[in-house]
This record gives C-alpha cells, structure tokens and sequence, in this order.
C-alpha cells in the first residue's frame, strides 16, 4: 500500500473517477459533494467568512490517497485506488493544526467515513494510520466529527491509531434519524398509529386526490433551473419567519448547493421537488438518494399557508416516491426535531472522535482545549440554572 498526500485542486481533480467507484454510490461520500465542497469553503476562514465570503488562509487539502502496489507491479499498470481519508487541514493560531472532514462546518454533511470496500477497511485504515503516525509533525489533533456509531472503517482508523500511541476520545454526538420503509405505502399507513393513520387519509382524499395540487419531480436541468429558486425563497421565508437567517443567506453555501445539485442530477441522485396548492408554490424538498435509501437534506414551505399543511403534504408525496422506487430507508439525517419521530423515523446514533498523536505540544493543546470546553460548559449549565 502507497499512501499519498492530496494538497493541490489538480491533483484532487484526478481521483474522480476511482474515488466515486469507492463510495457505494453514497453521495455524502462522492467525489461529486466532498470535491466541489472544497471548490467553494477551501480557502474561507471559521470566522463569520462563510457568510460573507471574505477569502483566508488558513485551510489545505489534505486528502490520503490509499494505491494497492500489489496489482501493477511489473505490469506497467496504473496503481488501483482503494481507499480515500477525505480531509483538510484548518491551521490556527489557538487550536494549532486541525484535521477535519471535507463537507463540514455549514453545510453539515452526514455519514462521512473513509472512502473504501467494506472488505479492505482494515487495511485501508492500518495504511492511513502509519501515514499519519509517519506525519505527526504536521497535524495537532484530528477531529472526526458525527461519525456513524456503527462505522467499522473509523473505529478501525482509530483503533489503529491507538496502537501507535496516539490519544483518543469518543462522545456521543447527535443522532440521525431514520425510517425502514416497508414494501408499499398502505403497509407504511397500517404500521403508524389510528389517529395518524386517519390524518394521512383524509389529507390525500381532501387534497392530494384533488384538482388543487400539482407535484414538480426535477427530472432534468431545465427543470433543476426552475425550481432552485423556488427552493431557495421557500426555505428563506420560512426560516426568516422564525426570525433566522436562512441557509441560503450564506453565499458560498448557495453556490456550493448550485453546483452539487447538478451534478447529483446528472449522476442520478438528485431528488428534487416542489408541491404547487391552487397554482402557487407551497413546500419545495432538496432530497439525495442512492440504491436503497432517500436522504432529506433540506426544505421550504410558505410560512403564510401553514394551516394547510404544505410541509405534511409534501413529505407524503416523497414518502411514496421513496418506496415506489424500492428504497429500503427514508433518512432524516441530523437534529432532534419532533417531527422525525411522528413519522416514525428511529435515531441512529453517531458520535465525534479526536485523536492527538503521541507528540507534546499537540497534548498540550489538546489539554487546554478540553479545560476550555469544560469550563464553558460550565458556564452554560449555570446561566441555565439561573434562567430557570
């Protein structure tokens, strides 16, 4: 195994290719989402520059190629890609150096992993983690943020880190949640409760069976141009009417989202859509999917036609689709809202990892990081207990 270090866009832009024929064709692992994220936060500082746009230095590619040398020696053949640590390098003057995952930060990417076969994990990660032991030098700390509790690729990189003396923490983080989708949607209605089941009826009989709604499914790029904005101003008044900025106030998070939507299209795995009730927008969905599951990622309704249930309406419709296409999971991805639950979607647990390596200064860090963070929470549970 060669483990090389990806620092330049040109070198990046090689791995497409081999890096997608990895991924399982996950798209919070494709090359596609993790490549063009880098394309538009690389160079963006933590500081309030996301949205604003102001350009920093402070972040470098820091992908880790995995080649197998076995399959090409003496044959002149290019060596096969087998595995991929998708990463970057946040350099501060507090924290030190910083690995952290490619997606992170705004756009809140979920089930990252190393990019490999499920059956090379092992020796992926044990490469990865003598690359790392052989550059501590170069990194303070890594920070593996929202991994799958179950993710066998992590836990063995960091198992394997362990064994070359590195410092390791785990906590538990917050869940995704998840619905198992049954066969057909009249199987999905018989397993919710009576009174929910009833809700469900008449809102298809009362308007989903009627004349007052259209449903728009982006099949192709005219159809992605005309309801990205409808997307966009959806979300935006709806958030705004909660008296919050939006996702899409950031800049370099709309043109991020812009450019990956269309290559998920063109991959297949865009799943856009919006619900029109008498003529006019009322609910838009920026869904992904791959083989078996649709993954919820973001949405809007019309914070004016709340009482008709656009949001509801809209989740039905896409519910539907996901088991009409044989998908065996709906995902809500991240974040404890009530509504997740009611549709009886299950938390999938996930949880952050920080490694430092077996080097002083970067324990030292790691020492005082954690005091902070301690003392801070601190501070939050007693302004809680005053408040209360």
């Amino acid at each position: 195994m060669t483990v090389q270090r990806i620092t330049t866009w040109e070198e990046l832009s090689t791995l497409e290719a081999e890096w997608n024929a990895l991924t399982g064709d996950m798209p919070f692992l494709s090359w596609d989402w993790l490549a063009t994220w880098w394309k538009h936060y690389g160079g963006v500082s933590h500081q309030g520059a996301d949205q604003n746009g102001k350009q920093a230095t402070n972040r470098q590619l820091y992908v880790l190629a995995v080649f197998d040398d076995a399959h090409c020696k003496g044959m002149g053949h290019k060596r096969p890609l087998v595995g991929v640590a998708p990463w970057f390098l946040d350099r501060t003057i507090i924290e030190g150096h910083v690995i952290r995952w490619l997606g992170s930060g705004e756009v809140c990417t979920d089930h990252l992993s190393l990019v490999c076969r499920p059956e090379r994990c092992g020796e992926v990660a044990a490469a990865i983690a003598d690359a790392l032991s052989a550059s501590c030098d170069d990194w303070d700390r890594l920070e593996l943020e929202a991994v799958d509790a179950n993710d066998a690729a992590v836990a063995k990189l960091v198992s394997e880190l362990q064994e070359r003396e590195c410092l390791v923490s785990r906590q538990s983080a917050g869940a995704c949640w998840v619905l198992d989708l049954p066969a057909s949607w009249e199987d999905y209605l018989a397993a919710i409760s009576k009174s929910h089941r009833k809700q469900m009826r008449q809102l298809e009989r009362r308007v989903l069976d009627s004349q007052r709604v259209a449903w728009h499914r982006v099949e192709n790029a005219a159809e992605l141009e005309a309801a990205w904005p409808v997307l966009i101003e959806l979300h935006q008044r709806r958030r705004q009417s909660l008296g919050e900025p939006g996702c899409f106030a950031s800049r370099a998070f709309q043109d991020f989202h812009g450019e990956v939507a269309g290559r998920l299209l063109t991959r297949g795995q865009l799943r856009a859509t919006w619900l029109e009730l008498d003529g006019a927008p009322a609910a838009a969905e920026y869904h992904l999917a791959d083989r078996t599951t649709t993954y919820a990622y973001q949405g809007g309704v019309d914070p004016m036609r709340l009482e008709e249930e656009p949001g509801r309406l809209s989740t039905i419709l896409c519910l539907r689709r996901a088991i009409e296409e044989g998908h065996a999971q709906f995902d809500f991805l991240r974040g404890d809202e009530p509504y997740k639950a009611h549709w009886r979607a299950a938390p999938r647990a996930t949880c952050d990892y920080r490694v430092v390596p077996n080097r002083q200064l970067a324990r030292l860090r790691g020492r005082v990081l954690s005091l902070t963070a301690a003392l801070a929470d601190r501070v939050r549970q007693g302004s809680s207990r005053l408040a209360n």
